[in-house]
């Protein structure tokens, strides 16, 4: 069931760039503020999985994440069928010689499930395999980039 307020579900890639990218938090102090806001609301998420692929890289975002683990959820029912109808839709969403699960499917998922948008640095496939925006679309999912986020937030800096 939708929740009555809306929120964001982060993709891995958006979380890279947010921290090692783009917007790092000794530079971009206020913003971070805000980020570590929405997450104590629980208007920012993500599934288990994106925390999964953070660990790939020990390093300060994956600090900062596990300091923040109550922003990543477990699978449940409905997100686990919402990725079999995504998987089924869009099989070559997911690289099948990955060793690590790949989070897109969760990330749309989870986002389903709560009736929220996406927020992701991928940009539309052109063709060859579909990127998050692509599937969000397909399913009437809002998918932002990070600026597109802050501008729907009203944040300023």
């Amino acid at each position: 069931m939708p929740e009555l307020l809306p929120g964001h579900c982060i993709d891995t890639n958006a979380l890279i760039d947010l921290w090692r990218r783009v917007y790092p938090p000794d530079v971009f102090k206020g913003l971070w503020e805000k980020i570590e806001g929405q997450v104590e609301e629980g208007f920012l998420i993500a599934p288990k999985e994106v925390l999964s692929e953070l660990e790939q890289q020990d390093d300060e975002l994956l600090r900062w994440a596990k300091l923040h683990r109550k922003m990543f959820k477990a699978l449940d029912a409905d997100q686990q069928r919402h990725v079999a109808e995504i998987l089924e839709r869009f099989p070559d969403l997911v690289d099948p010689n990955k060793v690590t699960p790949d989070a897109d499917p969760f990330v749309i998922a989870l986002a389903m499930s709560q009736g929220w948008k996406v927020i992701t640095s991928e940009a539309p496939s052109r063709g060859g395999r579909p990127k998050i925006p692509n599937v969000c679309s397909s399913f009437g999912i809002g998918c932002l980039s990070l600026l597109e986020f802050f501008r729907e937030k009203n944040w300023e800096f």
